[in-house]
């Protein structure tokens, strides 16, 4: 062996061994990993034109960027951070967002935001809470379906096409609880 060769060979095994360490922690396999996996989006979303940038450090998947055609959108999953406000539906008393839930995707004019929510309360009382908070909302040109489950819990859809607007509330047991996923979304009217 010649003396050139082994300080590379020493060096390249400590740096393996450094590396090694590091991945066994998890951090370099897990933003490597991350990285190519969020470029690999990109290109796939890109393929016909768009201009995207998404970002999966943040606990969900966000993207934002342009479609094919121009138009500007962002999309949110499982990072998204919603209130009442935001979803337009009532969260049902004492219920709490589960983890890494909400979702705002935004395409032109239109949007769509959910959010699940859990709470300790059967879904037969969420369900009745629920159909008397929004059936009271459901006025004139407005379209409500309201389909119940034969565990107790429930369907609620609103449609209002002179705003382009509808709410979705479903509810399901969880355990001795329930769980509710608030859906409201608005149609581009530009379409």
């Amino acid at each position: 062996m010649s003396s050139v060769q082994m300080p590379r060979s020493l060096t390249t095994l400590a740096l393996a061994a450094a590396l090694a360490g590091l991945a066994g922690c998890g951090k370099v396999t897990e933003m490597a990993t991350e990285k190519a996996t969020e470029k690999y989006m990109e290109s796939q979303i890109n393929q016909n034109g768009g201009n995207t940038k998404v970002d999966l450090s943040q606990g969900g998947m966000t993207a934002e960027g342009t479609d094919e055609h121009g138009k500007a959108f962002k999309m949110e999953m499982g990072s998204a951070k919603l209130s009442e406000a935001d979803v337009k539906i009532p969260f049902y008393p004492g219920a709490t967002p589960a983890e890494n839930s909400g979702t705002r995707i935004k395409n032109g004019g239109g949007e769509m935001v959910s959010i699940e929510l859990v709470t300790s309360d059967a879904a037969k009382t969420v369900s009745a809470w629920y159909r008397d908070k929004l059936k009271s909302t459901a006025g004139e040109g407005r379209t409500v379906i309201d389909s119940a489950a034969e565990d107790n819990g429930m369907s609620l859809a609103i449609s209002d096409p002179k705003s382009n607007e509808a709410a979705t509330v479903n509810v399901s047991p969880d355990g001795d609880g329930s769980r509710i996923t608030l859906i409201h979304t608005v149609s581009d009217k530009q379409q």
